[in-house]
């Protein structure tokens, strides 16, 4: 089976957290325990438990493996998750706010009750099987998502935006092609994506406030205070700062303004990017890492452009008779740029595995359909039913984008892997779980 790399783990981690505490978690007072101790946290045998679990629910190969092998490989993925994680709270450059950790927290929590049924139903089954409130869920969420960012946002640092190319994907495909999870309820999606804009009047005048702020940085004032009282960003309360990229890991208007400037520069005009006016300063720079601050002024569309631009998208909607129409609107229109040329083909997706917005906005439609403009944070959407299967194997034809993404996990251990290795060195680590292999098999495991 393929490699589970910490990149993997976090997705399993955010995509079943809801599924390990209402499944697993009554398993924590069975098999209570300390598994291994990592930098002085402990890990409970039952979070071992849970991530077998989980694990187990996203790779039949892994199911197949006995207990004990499972437990094994188990402990050793989150001893490498904590020891990340020890190594993300020692770099003083990595920062998460706890506004955004509640934010991707309730974006879980939303998808947790959408698969329980409402919070009614969730609260009754977290009750029943760990004995638990929906307020100490949502905080053992956030608590997830934070560590869960501070690990993403070390990889990006160390490792950057790795990206395989198509000889690595067919290579990883030949070589794991049995081990790939079976999707059952499939959908396969097309959309067009058209983005609502300000009107220029608004766009004017989010202009004009960044270029008074331009105008103030001339004439001394702190670049840390004016980002504190002005920027619209969650980053303005560390003054502005972002911390260390790669690369290619940035907005691509953001980065073209930033790697123009040199340390302790400023921006001369706003950058524009679809969010709205930055002002960018570079702190530092080494080889091809960039550490920047800015002070954002947002962009915000008025309710009469947000209207505008679903009728736009409505009027196009009904001129598409046939797969091939959608295609070309695609192709002529969307303004997403990773699926505009494959005609706004979006892939295969699992259905209960679609973000809410989407599931709600497909799972009436019959094959062949076209749902009405959704939308989705700064677009309009239109979503097209292509096909719908009750259970396939991934291809590489027809999933290559998700297979795609299994070679850049991969890719992406071999790369850290090492760095892990290394780190472990100098973090105490204790794996205890040989201590408990006598009770497995007492319990005929």
């Amino acid at each position: 089976m393929p490699p589970t790399t910490p990149r993997l783990i976090e997705r399993t981690f955010a995509i079943a957290a809801a599924a390990l505490w209402i499944g697993a978690h009554a398993a924590r007072t069975s098999v209570d325990g300390i598994a291994a101790v990592v930098d002085g946290t402990p890990i409970l045998l039952s979070e071992v438990e849970e991530f077998r679990q989980a694990l187990g629910a996203q790779r039949p190969g892994f199911a197949a493996l006995p207990p004990a092998e499972q437990r094994t490989t188990a402990v050793e993925r989150l001893i490498d998750e904590k020891v990340l994680l020890a190594k993300a709270r020692q770099d003083t450059t990595i920062k998460v706010s706890e506004q955004d950790a509640s934010t991707r927290a309730d974006e879980m929590f939303a998808r947790a009750a959408e698969q329980q049924g409402g919070e009614k139903q969730l609260e009754l089954a977290l009750r029943q099987t760990a004995g638990m409130s929906l307020g100490q869920f949502k905080a053992r969420l956030v608590e997830q998502m934070r560590d869960q960012m501070m690990r993403q946002k070390l990889q990006m640092k160390f490792v950057g935006d790795v990206e395989p190319s198509q000889l690595q994907v067919q290579d990883f495909f030949r070589a794991y092609a049995d081990s790939m999870p079976v999707q059952k309820d499939g959908v396969r999606l097309s959309h067009i994506q058209w983005r609502v804009k300000a009107n220029a009047k608004i766009d004017a005048t989010a202009r004009a406030k960044a270029e008074g702020l331009i105008a103030r940085l001339d004439r001394g004032e702190s670049f840390a205070d004016l980002a504190k009282s002005q920027s619209e960003d969650f980053s303005s309360k560390d003054g502005g700062d972002l911390g260390y990229t790669k690369r290619g890991t940035l907005d691509p208007d953001f980065e073209r303004g930033a790697f123009a400037l040199d340390a302790g520069d400023y921006t001369p005009r706003p950058v524009r990017t679809r969010y709205g006016y930055h002002i960018i300063r570079v702190t530092s720079k080494k080889d091809n890492e960039i550490r920047t601050a800015h002070i954002l002024v947002k962009v915000v569309p008025s309710t009469e452009d947000i209207a505008r631009a679903r009728a736009f998208l409505d009027s196009v909607r009904l001129t598409l008779k046939s797969s091939a129409d959608f295609a070309t609107a695609a192709r002529a229109l969307s303004e997403d740029k990773k699926t505009r040329e494959q005609g706004g083909d979006l892939g295969w997706f699992q259905k209960d595995q679609l973000d809410p917005s989407y599931k709600d906005a497909v799972d009436s439609l019959a094959e062949g359909a076209i749902g009405g403009p959704l939308l989705l944070g700064d677009s309009w959407h239109l979503f097209r039913v292509d096909h719908k299967a009750a259970e396939r194997k991934l291809s590489l034809e027809e999933d290559y984008a998700q297979v795609a993404a299994f070679a850049k996990e991969w890719l992406v251990t071999q790369k850290l892997g090492g760095l892990v290795k290394k780190w472990r060195e100098h973090v105490h680590v204790e794996n205890r779980l040989a201590q408990f292999r006598n009770s497995e098999a007492t319990s005929g495991e």
